[in-house]
């Protein structure tokens, strides 16, 4: 038979059981858990702290998305605001040029009247001048038989 099994040795064996248990449960009293407990309050003294500073940066973020949307919507509006006086500045240009090619257009047609009727003028004299001249040369063949 084993020794283990001997009732004989039944009152050591529990002797050294209860020597053994108190003594593990001592050790884990005063050592293993306060030190487990350490380590469990420091990490979540981490865990809370890293907690703090995901929260803080995720409002950050929100507030620098509102600013960013904030920014796009003023750019927008800038843009626009631009646009609408280039399509102001560009229209009253548009006009000033085609005035000053109406005004243009006005001189060289004046001018062209007026070079017009100076030409107009000339053939009238020339023409006056022929008119006559053939006129005289008929009536003195008629009247005077000159040839």
């Amino acid at each position: 038979m084993l020794p283990q099994l001997d009732p004989t040795f039944y009152v050591s064996q529990l002797f050294w059981a209860a020597v053994c248990v108190t003594a593990l449960v001592v050790v884990l009293k005063r050592r293993v858990i306060p030190r487990i407990n350490d380590v469990v309050a420091k990490r979540n003294t981490f865990i809370a702290g890293e907690k703090a500073l995901v929260e803080a940066a995720e409002r950050e973020m929100a507030e620098l998305e509102k600013e960013i949307e904030r920014l796009k919507d003023e750019g927008l509006r800038s843009a626009a605001e631009i646009m609408r006086e280039a399509v102001v500045r560009a229209e009253a240009t548009l006009k000033e040029c085609v005035n000053d090619t109406k005004k243009e257009n006005d001189l060289v047609a004046h001018e062209t009247r007026r070079k017009l009727n100076n030409e107009l003028m000339d053939l009238e004299s020339t023409l006056k001048t022929q008119i006559d001249g053939a006129a005289q040369a008929i009536c003195d063949r008629l009247f005077w038989g000159v040839s």
